[in-house]
């Protein structure tokens, strides 16, 4: 992390928790950025039912996808958590006053979540699917999931896919904070996050990136047409399974061998 992170006791506390229960886990060659936190046990990973959040840092730069990256801008931020399945990320950033605050960086919004850390801790905690794909901050955990399988009928999940609540960290979280999960992330103070380049917004996480954010060169919109052809070219589908998508995505591995 940059030197002037100043990690909050209440996380540090947490961290060291879920550490404690064994749910830490070290990837293959053992690097920094290579230790994650789980916040379930090991029977849960990748349980459908189960939050996508994990704690971890990373050294991929946030301006390393610019024609030019930006040191002094991604001096200015420090990833902390994966919030969903497609990379959506929660970050400590330094705002324009000195001051941290934390962000959500998600795959189409990015905002404030909060400053205050047990909050941060809550949101994390209450067990929607994905935080960092969350269109609307006043649903349930419960109609957040129902949305991500498009099944609306608790009765029709199996026991295989039921909801799973990170209830162990809940349970932490209240015995020694006294922190208890509200309805929604929006009873917290939470509120629905802007889209990226949104003009209309007072977020000030998000005005800031979109004025540091340098204007696309001609180089950077033809690789984004040709993606946008690449991936029309794929016929994804809203209806498709995640093995559909892989499939799908393999077919481009394929075509160039």
């Amino acid at each position: 992390m940059p030197d002037w992170v100043d990690l909050p006791p209440e996380l540090i506390e947490t961290f060291d928790w879920l550490e404690d229960q064994g749910w830490h886990h070290v990837r293959e060659g053992g690097a920094p950025e290579g230790h994650w936190l789980s916040i379930y046990p090991a029977q849960y990973l990748s349980h459908p039912g189960a939050s996508h959040v994990t704690f971890g840092g990373s050294t991929l730069p946030f301006t390393g996808h610019w024609s030019a990256p930006d040191a002094e801008i991604d001096n200015r931020i420090a990833e902390i958590a994966t919030t969903s399945g497609d990379g959506g990320r929660a970050a400590i950033w330094l705002d324009e006053s000195g001051k941290q605050q934390f962000v959500h960086m998600g795959h189409d919004t990015m905002g404030i979540i909060t400053d205050d850390p047990m909050v941060l801790l809550q949101f994390l905690a209450m067990g929607y699917p994905e935080p960092g794909a969350l269109e609307q901050t006043g649903i349930t955990p419960l109609q957040a999931l129902f949305d991500y399988h498009g099944i609306y009928d608790l009765g029709e999940f199996d026991d295989n896919h039921k909801p799973v609540p990170p209830a162990a960290l809940q349970r932490f979280l209240k015995d020694r904070f006294g922190l208890d999960m509200p309805a929604n992330a929006r009873d917290i103070g939470i509120s629905d996050f802007p889209e990226y380049g949104d003009p209309e917004t007072t977020d000030a996480f998000a005005r800031w990136v979109t004025s540091v954010t340098p204007e696309p060169t001609e180089a950077d919109l033809a690789y984004e047409m040709e993606l946008m052809r690449t991936v029309e070219s794929l016929g994804l589908k809203d209806s498709d399974s995640s093995d559909e998508i892989l499939q799908k995505i393999g077919t481009l591995f394929k075509s160039k061998e």
